[in-house]
């Protein structure tokens, strides 16, 4: 548990450090990635949730053996 939480710190400071870095990345370059991501997922948000919704039952099934 210790391990997970410091991987997570560790992470959460290379994304900190990351969005402070300003070479060659703007705010507009920022949004538009975002705005992408979420067209994408409201495109496929059908063929997402029926992934989502067979990993966690194989998760569940796995989990009870």
């Amino acid at each position: 548990m210790r391990n997970l939480a410091i991987k997570m710190m560790c992470m959460k400071y290379k994304v900190v450090e990351a969005m402070k870095d300003e070479s060659g990345m703007g705010v507009i370059e920022i949004a538009l990635i975002i705005l992408a991501l979420i067209a994408i997922a409201l495109l496929f948000r059908e063929k997402i949730w029926d992934l989502v919704t067979t990993l966690m039952g194989t998760i569940s099934i796995e989990a009870q053996k």
